[in-house]
């Protein structure tokens, strides 16, 4: 049974001159989840292997896409207004120091 796509095809077409460095089968799995809206179970039929490596596959995809550094988590909490602003200056100097260094951190 598929799924509601979460993306249109123009706009995963939109994001591909920011993941060059992802395979083209990796492209491929994550368009068929994110916008053909196959599910994780199909998409690792299809290409024999398993739903935890499709859904890797899918979560590196839109971190790739959100030019999220690989290894990198999200944190989402609810904190008083002078700590989160503390906390999203620091999120703003790592992305700057990591711009900074020249790595790119999408990753195959």
């Amino acid at each position: 049974m598929a799924k509601t796509p979460t993306m249109t095809a123009d706009e995963f077409e939109a994001l591909r001159p920011r993941l060059r460095r992802l395979a083209l089968d990796t492209v491929d799995i994550a368009r068929a989840v994110l916008v053909d809206g196959m599910t994780p179970p199909d998409v690792a039929a299809r290409y024999g292997m398993t739903r935890q490596r499709v859904h890797g596959i899918v979560k590196r995809f839109r971190a790739a896409a959100q030019e999220v550094p690989t290894g990198w988590r999200r944190v989402e909490v609810w904190l008083p207004p002078e700590m989160a602003a503390q906390v999203k200056a620091m999120a703003d100097k790592a992305r700057s120091d990591h711009a900074s260094s020249g790595s790119s951190g999408v990753s195959e």
